[in-house]
């Protein structure tokens, strides 16, 4: 026995071997000619090209077959592109067949790769690449094509029909076909697994991102040009419909006779059969209940004719949901309907929804609507019943609202006309549109604050909608808005590019007892922690608030007058604001006065909104505590001169130019700001910088300096600060300053001193009373100094051509500015000078001294 074991052991070894060598030699006698063979033959039967980078010869692996594997297959249209190109085409065919004078091909697998399938405007496909008859035969031994398997892996496909404005992308993971393709009547069985780009039809986009898979069998009659569907399973996003029927190649055009339903069926799978542009915004909702789907096509398909086409589905005892909704719609029943109609067209198509009835937390709905005649369409629209906030208030895609109360309340809401018509402002007469909705303490609330609508009507009668009466409470306000707009149908059924010109005009008031504007931006802005986690997505969320707040002004035409008793916004808090807020064309205007930081504020600003948002603002601020201006401003940013520095009453004109990008963030290097500024009765208290002068100035009056009338301009750009010469008298000295400050604390001042003056105050005590010194001419010195460096390290040298130097550009800034600021406000009462005393002479010196008076 053990012998017996040991002689098959050994037959199977040289059988092994035996093929191995087999194969070798037939691969090394064949692989060549016999790729060389293939490609010849294929190209004989086409007009175009099929080239070929690679090609071997596979008998093992494939056994009993043997595999023609062709690399890197670009296979030429008719039109002049490439109608397939694959990484790998590999042909089967029987291993004896290479022995005998046929080579029989019976299955081809083509891997990743393109197939671009294209018919041009007139007609022409790319695809039709064959010859009329095959050329004769001469020495070549013949390639018998009898395929009864061809497979598709990792194929994308890309087909355009330009004749019929249709477009289909879509990857095919794998697709078999199987049958007898050599025979003209067979059984074709195919199944396959692929993802639908989308379907384009009229410029409508069908099953856009939707996996689909199918099982078929398909008797084929090739000479009588008949498909009979003997069973097609059709699946589409977890959705299976079940399709029979048969469809037919004649004369007259292609003629269907299909049925299709769908045993367990849902809303879902109706919704993934909608156009992209009709189902968007509906795409979550979800059904259950007794759900039914039927649709028939019958009829011919040419150029003249298009087949029946009749759906229905409904359900009953259902339910709807959508995962962002907190309770879904119950006891839901309606029925819909689809036919093209008598002409089976798009003018005599209907689509109707009759008898929507649900229960919203124990509130009826009821909804008809009816769209007729596609090309024109006509529309019937009408909604009654109560939407609870705490259910619905998810939809409003904002993660820091997590909860609602209250009810909106829709009574009898009509839309009833020709949809051009509600496009068209001069035509949106003809449309009968009445009802109203009601708030009933509807409110939403985030974390720490809540909001409420506790009363006010929406009134719809025609093209005028009424706000009567809408009072906003919470989060530490009071508002209540009244007013009229026209053209809401016009705005609301404008396409994304407003090409219509359309415009919400309306003429609004504002009123607020409180207006905590912090408290209500809670409603719109990320938290830090949320801003942090949606790191990887802010800029583009950023990004689409942008567009979306564009489109939105961009429809805005009228006027909201505005009455604030009492707003903050931040630190900033104030009172009896009376202004105007006007829209037109992307920009907001804002016009009015305000009481705040002890004094008035005139505001004239004008934001534009646009892809990178700017701002334009004139502010007159008029014996402001200057204190209370530098705390409510929160010290502009900066550490060196702040509210616990500086007393005063200020009078100011400030111009600001403000810029922001694609995303919404502040541009600080494109910021630009003039302003003209008089401070009365100003003090200097623990100014740190000024103890570097205690050498020379009592360090007492340093710590406390009170000054006359300061009076100069100053301008921001390129994140700096510039501040052009200007004479200070104080009673610790008498100075003229310039320089520049940056926003990264960079400095360079020019100083010059009086130095007779500093001098004899040497010898003197401190003055309690902190009086000005005086401005006497003669006899005394000047110092020059320059102060460059960081505030964290800083130096402190002397220099009187630097000083001067600084002093005349400082000049020509400060008229510039004086002119900006005029072409801005008219003509300015305020003319910085210095005062004659302190003019530079230059009629001798000593070291960095400067006499003056000769």
């Amino acid at each position: 026995m053990k012998q017996f074991f040991k002689i098959i052991t050994i037959t199977a070894l040289a059988l092994a071997l035996t093929l191995v060598a087999t194969a070798a030699l037939l691969t090394s006698l064949f692989e060549k000619p016999l790729g060389e063979r293939i490609t010849r033959e294929i190209n004989k039967q086409l007009t175009t090209e099929l080239a070929v980078q690679d090609f071997d010869l596979a008998l093992i692996r494939t056994f009993p077959n043997a595999a023609a594997n062709f690399k890197g297959v670009r296979l030429m249209d008719k039109l002049g592109g490439a109608l397939l190109e694959a990484d790998e085409v590999s042909f089967r065919f029987g291993l004896l067949s290479l022995f005998g004078a046929n080579i029989q091909l019976r299955s081809v697998v083509i891997s990743k790769g393109v197939l671009n399938i294209e018919i041009n405007r007139k007609g022409q496909a790319n695809y039709d690449i064959f010859k009329d008859s095959p050329e004769e035969q001469e020495e070549d031994k013949p390639v018998v094509v009898s395929l009864e398997m061809a497979r598709l892996r990792d194929i994308a496909l890309n087909y355009s029909d330009k004749t019929s404005q249709q477009d289909i992308s879509a990857i095919i993971q794998d697709a078999t076909f199987s049958g007898e393709f050599s025979s003209n009547q067979f059984a074709l069985q195919s199944q396959a697994q692929l993802t639908s780009h989308f379907l384009a039809f009229d410029s409508l986009h069908y099953l856009v991102d939707k996996p689909i898979s199918y099982d078929a069998v398909v008797d084929v009659n090739l000479e009588d040009g008949k498909y009979k569907l003997e069973k097609l399973l059709l699946k589409v996003a977890d959705n299976a419909f079940k399709v029979d029927g048969i469809i037919e190649s004649r004369k007259s055009g292609t003629y269907f006779d299909l049925f299709a339903t769908s045993e367990k069926g849902s809303i879902e799978g109706v919704l993934a059969l909608l156009p992209a542009e009709y189902s968007k915004g509906l795409a979550d909702f979800s059904s259950k209940g007794d759900f039914d789907f039927n649709a028939l096509v019958k009829g011919h398909y040419n150029n003249q004719q298009t087949p029946e086409i009749q759906a229905e589905f409904s359900l009953r005892d259902g339910q709807l949901s959508n995962p962002k909704m907190a309770e879904p719609l119950k006891d839901v029943r309606f029925k819909a309907l689809f036919s093209n109609g008598r002409l089976r067209n798009n003018s005599s198509s209907v689509f109707n929804i009759q008898d929507f009835r649900a229960f919203f937390k124990r509130e009826l709905i009821e909804m008809k609507l009816m769209v007729a005649n596609f090309d024109e369409p006509q529309i019937d629209f009408y909604l009654d019943g109560a939407i609870p906030m705490g259910a619905v208030y998810g939809l409003l895609d904002n993660p820091q609202i997590i909860g609602g109360e209250g009810e909106l309340e829709i009574d009898a809401l009509r839309l009833q006309g020709a949809y051009q018509d509600m496009l068209d402002p001069s035509r949106i007469a003809r449309v009968q549109a009445s009802g109203t909705l009601e708030f009933d303490d509807a409110g939403i609330s985030t974390p720490d604050e809540k909001l409420v609508v506790d009363r006010g009507i929406l009134r719809l009668d025609g093209n005028r909608l009424a706000v009567e009466n809408l009072r906003l409470e919470g989060a530490g306000s009071d508002v209540v808005f009244n007013g009229v707009a026209y053209n809401l149908l016009p705005v609301f059924f404008a396409d994304s590019l407003n090409s219509q010109k359309v415009a919400l005009e309306f003429e609004a008031s504002l009123s607020a007892s409180d207006l905590d504007i912090d408290r209500l931006m809670k409603f719109a802005t990320l938290t830090p922690e949320e801003q942090q986690s949606f790191e990887p997505v802010v800029d583009s969320l950023r990004t689409g608030q942008i567009e979306q707040r564009e489109r939105f002004t961009s429809f805005l035409k009228g006027r909201f007058n505005a009455n604030f008793q009492n707003f903050n916004y931040h630190l900033i808090e104030g009172r009896n604001f009376d202004g105007k807020l006007d829209f037109n064309n992307n920009i907001m205007t804002i016009r009015g006065s305000v009481e705040t930081m002890g004094g008035t504020f005139e505001l004239d600003a004008a934001t534009v909104f646009e892809s990178q948002p700017s701002m334009k603002a004139r502010l007159s601020a008029n014996n402001i505590n200057a204190t209370e201006f530098f705390r409510q401003a929160e010290n502009f940013g900066q550490e060196v001169l702040q509210d616990k520095h500086l007393k005063g009453r200020l009078d100011a004109k400030i111009a600001i130019y403000a810029f922001w990008d694609e995303q919404g963030h502040f541009l600080m290097d494109k910021l630009r700001v003039l302003a003209s500024l008089n401070v009365k009765e100003g003090e200097l208290l623990g100014l740190e910088m000024l103890e570097s002068f205690s050498t020379f100035v009592n360090v007492k009056d340093l710590r406390h300096i009170r000054f006359q009338d300061m009076q100069n301009f100053l301008e921001v750009r390129n994140r700096r600060i510039y501040l052009p010469a200007m004479f200070i008298r104080s009673n610790a000295l008498n100075l003229t300053i310039s320089g520049e400050h940056s926003f990264d604390n960079d400095i360079n001042y020019n100083i010059k001193v009086n130095a007779g003056q500093v001098l004899a105050d040497r010898f003197k005590r401190h003055d309690p009373s902190l009086q000005p010194k005086s401005t006497r001419r003669k006899g005394w010195f000047n110092l020059h100094y320059t102060i460059a460096g960081n505030l964290d390290d800083y130096k402190i040298e002397s220099s009187k051509r630097n000083v001067k130097s600084d002093f005349e550009r400082s000049e020509i800034r400060r008229r510039e500015i004086q002119r900006a600021l005029e072409n801005e406000f008219g003509a300015l009462q305020q003319r910085v000078e210095e005062p004659k005393e302190w003019q530079d002479m230059d009629n001798g010196g000593f070291l960095d001294f400067e006499l003056e008076g000769g």
